[in-house]
């Protein structure tokens, strides 16, 4: 009795906040353009075209029309992305519920809901016109299949979902190919359970290929004739590939950072700083005291052979899921240390929440366990129990409130870019503005002033001297680009006039700005 008060009282809590992150997500969507791919994906809304990064490559076509079919109800193009990005992962609600239900009780799936999607990075992200938002909504989609081809691996419309949705996960995000693993492990595991010849297994896995490449080839197609054919496109796809690698990606190639800093700041800040603990202490202690605990349960339990475990889990639906899960995260962490931009811990949120989900059906095998084993200090034993609850629940309810607060100042907060532009268009004197990515942003906020993006230290030089007649102005990204190319410090050429800031988890690699004057003659 005691026991089934406790179970409604959980799922009243669970619904509780999966309703008010609901409704939260809606009152505080993201009303800004804060970086250069927010500005694509916003201007992509009023018209589609690649060749003038609207948005840019490649293209991203089932999440600008999703953006656009909300866009026909939502005036501001910002917003409409960013509704479409809450109701994506308010479906997500759906897979996790049955991918959990797999594994524990059913009920338990609600208090991981109110877990994930109160998470503090995977939040904002939820709210941000960037397709990061919907393609984390389709990767639960994804992985539910791959469990549930799992468990039905003879039948072949539960083998055809997972291509289905991989295809929709590539139109919307093709950075997240990585999870294209699990179709791989899917494929070795129909190969391996078969009672069909050699001949016909491989039959029947060259025909899921071939359709996997038809539901690619399906957006594919479309953006394809949207630029005027196969030559136009090849040739974007060419330049944006050799930018990504050898520019401005900021892979590992393109980047300046040594490697080892780069590790150390991969996993201390993008991960565990920006993308788990959300920049909050309170979430961090509840984390990493959760895991304290499932690690105390773990290590009081009497001794257990985990090789014959895993033997076993490899033979059953639940543990080839699990263990293909793992190499899935393993790649797309690899992917995301080398080959995406160090500058933009959002590339790695996407393993947020399949961590958890493994942390979460960890805690509560251990908690299971405990109610049922004799521990070797069995006065510990309801203790331990009943903290693996209550820890979850301080979890879920502090970020909640940090949640919370968070999206309420992103939504209010001016971006530093923003801020620039307010200050500029205020001053009376001529000058010339010359930014390094801010530019897309001032133009996307139809500044009046005249701003120009500049890449290169000697045309600035030729450009600067020619500015008799009006002030030069620069920001300090431009000065730090210039300072790389030329390997000595400018700051005795430019004078500080005024700094802004605005929150770093809201745009990381232009929250702050600060704006100088060049100095033609010194």
């Amino acid at each position: 009795m005691q026991y089934k008060a406790a179970k409604i009282g959980m799922v009243l809590f669970a619904l509780a906040i999966l309703i008010s992150s609901i409704y939260i997500r809606f009152a505080y969507a993201s009303p800004f353009a804060r970086s250069w791919d927010e500005v694509d994906f916003a201007l992509a809304l009023k018209r589609y075209d690649l060749l003038a990064m609207q948005p840019h490559f490649p293209g991203y076509p089932y999440f600008i029309l999703g953006g656009m079919l909300v866009h026909s109800w939502v005036t501001d193009p910002i917003k409409a992305l960013a509704f479409f990005n809450t109701l994506m992962t308010i479906s997500s609600i759906i897979p996790i519920l049955l991918l959990v239900r797999r594994y524990t009780d059913s009920w338990k799936g609600l208090l991981f809901a109110a877990l994930l999607l109160t998470s503090p990075s995977l939040w904002l992200i939820s709210v941000q016109p960037m397709s990061e938002g919907a393609g984390i909504a389709i990767v639960w989609w994804f992985l539910w299949s791959i469990r549930e081809a799992l468990g039905h691996i003879s039948s072949k419309a539960w083998a055809l979902l997972p291509l289905f949705l991989f295809g929709l996960l590539m139109g919307i995000r093709v950075s997240f190919f990585p999870f294209g693993l699990g179709i791989i492990l899917l494929w070795v595991a129909q190969y391996k359970q078969s009672t069909k010849s050699t001949l016909s297994k491989w039959s029947c896995i060259v025909s899921q290929l071939i359709i996997a490449g038809g539901f690619q080839l399906i957006w594919v197609a479309g953006i394809t004739f949207a630029e005027g054919g196969p030559v136009g496109f090849f040739k974007l796809s060419m330049a944006f590939i050799k930018g990504h690698f050898t520019d401005w990606g900021g892979g590992v190639t393109s980047s300046s950072v040594p490697l080892g800093s780069r590790i150390v700041r991969f996993f201390a800040d993008n991960f565990f700083w920006n993308s788990l603990f959300g920049h909050s202490f309170m979430v961090g202690f509840f984390l990493l005291l959760w895991l304290v605990v499932i690690g105390i349960a773990v290590w009081g339990i009497k001794p257990i052979k985990f090789s014959q475990l895993i033997v076993e889990a490899i033979h059953k639906p639940n543990g080839q899921f699990i263990i293909g899960l793992i190499i899935c995260l393993g790649f797309y962490t690899g992917w995301a240390l080398f080959g995406q931009n160090i500058e933009k811990p959002r590339h790695i949120a996407p393993i947020v929440g399949p961590l958890l989900l493994l942390m979460f059906l960890l805690a509560f095998r251990m908690a299971a366990i405990i109610r049922d084993t004799q521990l070797r200090h069995n006065h510990i034993k309801k203790t331990l129990h009943a903290f693996i609850y209550l820890i979850l629940i301080g979890l879920i309810t502090t970020q909640l409130f940090y949640g919370t607060k968070l999206l309420q100042r992103q939504a209010e907060e001016l971006p530093a870019v923003y801020q620039l532009n307010h200050y500029l268009s205020e001053q009376k004197e001529p000058f010339i503005l010359y930014t390094w990515e801010e530019t897309r942003v001032l133009q996307y906020l139809t500044a009046k002033y005249e701003h120009k993006q500049i890449l290169t230290y000697g045309f600035f030089k030729a450009e600067a001297a020619a500015q008799t007649n009006r002030r030069v102005l620069v920001t300090d990204h431009v000065l730090k680009g210039f300072e790389l190319q030329t390997g000595v410090s400018l700051r005795a050429h430019v004078k500080l006039l005024e700094r802004f800031s605005s929150d770093s988890m809201f745009e990381p690699a232009y929250y702050d700005i600060d704006l100088y004057e060049w100095i033609v003659n010194s």
